[in-house]
């Protein structure tokens, strides 16, 4: 589908993809700090915006948590979990030099949709300026395992707040050009 009125951002939207393969190459801090300017700039109920970034760029402290989490997949009772974990090159981030956790105040009801509109506007960001990201959901395994409290003293994540997800963050040399098959028939129109 195509438009007369379709824009910069709308082609962002559509030409953003999730990369799984990153070069090892660090991202500018001008970079990084607009993405996340671009986060704290995204809609919150009642204007709440409860939520906090941490930017990982330490090697050590990335492959201490791909470590963990692979661990926690290997001893889950689900099957695919196990077999993605097994795999010997596994690394929950795709060897991308920079993390940013999302974490979300603990007291607000509506943290979860307000720090996904946050992210999204990274993801959507980091596309325009020839990063390529990944949202990464397995995060949330380690936050929720009892080494957590010692992971959420070693980023820093202030009280009242639970982390929830991850964005890989890199360069990358194969990004992804095929448009996965969309749905179509989701929209119902009431006039």
């Amino acid at each position: 589908m195509s438009s007369v009125f379709e824009n910069e951002v709308i082609k962002a939207i559509k030409e953003r993809r999730s990369v799984r393969s990153f070069l090892p190459t660090q991202v500018e801090e001008e970079k990084i700090k607009l993405l996340l300017e671009a986060a704290i700039f995204a809609p919150s109920a009642v204007n709440g915006q409860p939520w906090f970034f941490t930017v990982v760029q330490n090697l050590d402290i990335l492959n201490k948590m791909n470590q963990e989490i692979k661990n926690i997949m290997l001893q889950s009772s689900d099957e695919n979990l196990k077999k993605s974990a097994s795999k010997e090159d596994f690394n929950v981030f795709h060897n991308a030099p920079v993390a940013i956790i999302v974490s979300g105040k603990e007291n607000s009801q509506s943290a979860q949709v307000d720090c996904a509109a946050a992210t999204q506007n990274i993801l959507l960001a980091a596309k325009s300026l020839g990063l390529a990201t990944c949202w990464i959901g397995f995060v949330g395994m380690l936050f929720s395992s009892p080494k957590a409290q010692d992971y959420i003293e070693l980023l820093k994540i202030p009280e009242g707040y639970k982390p929830l997800w991850a964005i890989a963050l890199g360069y990358t040399e194969n990004y992804p050009q095929t448009v996965p098959e969309r749905k179509w028939n989701v929209v119902e129109w009431i006039k």
